[in-house]
């Protein structure tokens, strides 16, 4: 409820009012004490018990509103309750000051010096009163010249001398008590509201302070904590490692970091949208929460990362413990939206003090194993090994040759040729990058191509290779070779680039290039990865006069409906089956199955097929018999470099 301060004034000073009432009943007492002891001797006793009971009525009054008054709730009251309170204490006051007044009216054979005598203990009552009753003025006032009202109708009773002397008197004590009174009452206001302007202040200055300390709060907590998870984050984690260390040292225990990823969560994100992959990660919070102890640390590190911090391991062995339930745990089923969702997750471990006893080290040796836990297949976990180091150093160190080498044009491009074994023709050459490193030499494509597609380098190396082999192809045409059509290895990385259609567009125009003499190939597991954004931007590329192939087919899980969507030509059937032909002992073993099925569903769908890896006769034979012409692999030629390809091409066109 809030109140105006004219208000707060009001309900402060008739609280103390209504408190100042035990005062106002004891002197009553007090007074009719003295009345009996003093006048007894003198005045009437009948005199004496009307003063007596006078005193008794008006002490019953007070006490009646006092009870009346304080058995309200007096915080809760409204005002004009206390309004109402206060008009009938000043009924009562007035009619206790005339009950009390009208003893004189008893006093007609009482001596003139002794009527004087009581009519100064009067003067005496209403001036005392100020104290009780002057903190509100209308109160005093009523009090006061009801008793003087009296005091003047007896006064004009009595002889002129005696009333004039008491009219006077009265007139000039009840012009300086009403005066005294209100001055009195003002100063007691004016005190009051600086009381409660001084609290209201301080109220203020307290809330004040509380929203400081509550947003300090709330800044502290944004400030160690990960928003979306509400874990702790790098920096609060770091803090709580350091103290975890300090007391693994003193009680001379172990302690584990656990840093977990979660396999494949990129493919939830890309698929079913961030809002759907971040409450994944609420629910994997909520679980791995679960299995852990008080306390122990959970931080989310980033993304779809989490470090586990576990202190006072007694035995190092048991780490591997709370690393089994954290698998077991995140490969159950995650409900989100109506859908069901699998996540499982790779976790590497480091120990302090046997890895390290730096906070760095324990985060970085812990991130090493989990990445080996991920090379390893997945949702499994491994122990830091100094081998590891090692190969993450020689991982950062070919990262960044690989950066070099694109910067200084170290790559180049080799041509492997692809031939219509029916008809032994030329019919296409598919463009191989190779590292020509100036210390190294020559460097295989799986020695870097691997590090260059998870690092997103491989995008920059396929711009390269197209540029290469374009130029090339294209002056083999105007020189007058018939080279056949130019197959590209394309990453699924560069369908993710806004601009690659027109980066690739421009390279066509740049070098006048034929786009009917031009493949893209895309392995099939690429392809799958984002089936429906992979058709519309092949459907974009197969606009320009593109023909499009998928490379490893039958190593991946695409599904036919996707087949038959995709804009694609050509089928490779991978060498993987390719090896198998010769190694089946009969006509109807599984490779040779798999091969004669993918021919009839290529002959089913009208695609072209070929062949790669071919390095047997019997291979080539096998594939020839069965349906499939083109052939690529080393039966015919190796990979060669541009001028090896040339003479390679006049050799074939002489035959």
């Amino acid at each position: 409820m809030h109140l105006s301060l004219d208000e707060q004034v009001l309900r402060l000073s008739v609280n103390k009012l209504f408190n100042s009432i035990k005062m106002g009943v004891i002197s009553h007492s007090i007074v009719v004490a003295i009345v009996i002891l003093i006048l007894l001797p003198y005045i009437e006793y009948d005199v004496i018990m009307y003063g007596v009971i006078i005193h008794l009525v008006i002490v019953i009054l007070r006490v009646h509103l006092l009870i009346k008054y304080n058995k309200e709730n007096q915080e809760s009251l409204k005002i004009s309750s206390i309004k109402n309170y206060l008009r009938v204490y000043r009924i009562y006051i007035a009619l206790s000051a005339m009950l009390f007044a009208s003893i004189l009216f008893f006093l007609d054979t009482t001596p003139i010096e002794y009527k004087f005598l009581i009519i100064t203990i009067l003067i005496g009552i209403s001036s005392s009163s100020i104290y009780t009753l002057g903190e509100i003025h209308s109160v005093y006032l009523s009090y006061m010249l009801s008793i003087v009202s009296i005091v003047i109708i007896w006064a004009l009773l009595q002889n002129e001398s005696v009333h004039n002397a008491s009219i006077l008197l009265f007139t000039i004590l009840g012009m300086y008590f009403s005066l005294t009174s209100y001055r009195y009452s003002q100063t007691y206001k004016n005190m009051l509201i600086r009381d409660i302007k001084a609290k209201e202040y301080i109220k203020e200055q307290e809330i004040a302070q509380t929203k400081i300390l509550t947003q300090k709060d709330k800044l502290d907590h944004i400030a160690h904590h990960d928003s979306l998870t509400d874990l702790p984050n790098r920096v609060l984690l770091n803090n709580r490692l350091e103290q975890a260390i300090q007391n693994a040292t003193r009680h001379k225990t172990f302690l584990s970091v656990y840093f977990i990823d979660l396999d494949n969560f990129k493919v939830i994100n890309d698929s079913l949208g961030h809002a759907i992959g971040d409450k994944v990660l609420q629910d994997v919070t909520v679980r791995l929460k679960n299995i852990l102890r008080i306390n122990d640390t959970l931080a989310r590190w980033g993304g779809d990362e989490f470090i586990v911090l576990v202190e006072d391991i007694k035995e190092i062995e048991h780490s591997s413990v709370l690393a089994k339930k954290i698998l077991n745990a995140l490969q159950e089923s995650f409900l989100v939206d109506d859908k069901e969702l699998y996540v499982t997750s790779s976790i590497g471990i480091s120990l302090y003090p046997r890895d390290s006893k730096n906070i760095e080290n324990l985060i970085k040796y812990a991130d090493s194993a989990m990445y080996k836990a991920k090379d390893e297949g997945k949702n499994n976990f491994k122990f830091y090994s100094n081998d590891m180091t090692k190969n993450a150093f020689e991982r950062v160190v070919m990262e960044a040759s690989i950066r070099n080498a694109i910067n200084k044009e170290e790559f180049v491009v080799y041509y492997h040729p692809q031939i219509d074994a029916k008809n032994h023709k030329l019919i296409g050459v598919e463009a191989l990058v190779r590292w020509k490193h100036p210390e190294a030499g020559l460097i295989a494509p799986f020695k870097f191509i691997p590090l260059a597609e998870e690092t997103g380098l491989i995008t920059q190396i396929d711009t390269l290779v197209m540029d290469i082999a374009m130029e090339q192809f294209s002056k083999w045409y105007k020189d007058g070779h018939n080279p056949g059509v130019l197959s590209i290895n394309l990453a699924v990385k560069n369908l993710e680039e806004k601009n690659y259609i027109d980066k690739l567009q421009n390279c066509i125009d740049k070098y006048s290039l034929d786009t009917s003499y031009l493949v893209l190939e895309l392995t099939e597991s690429d392809i799958m990865k984002k089936p429906k954004s992979s058709i519309e931007k092949l459907n974009k590329i197969n606009s320009l006069g593109i023909n499009i192939a998928i490379d490893d087919f039958g190593t991946g899980y695409s599904s036919l409906s996707y087949l038959t969507k995709l804009p694609i030509k050509e089928l490779k059937i991978d060498k993987s089956f390719i090896d198998d032909i010769e190694n089946d002992e009969d006509e109807d073993g599984n490779g040779k199955t798999i091969i004669k099925a993918i021919i009839a569903m290529a002959n089913t769908l009208n695609l072209t097929l070929m062949a790669e890896g071919v390095e047997e006769e019997i291979q080539k034979d096998f594939l020839v018999e069965n349906g499939c012409n083109n052939i690529q692999g080393y039966y015919y030629a190796k990979p060669m470099s541009a001028d090896e390809m040339l003479e390679f091409m006049k050799g074939m066109n002489s035959d």
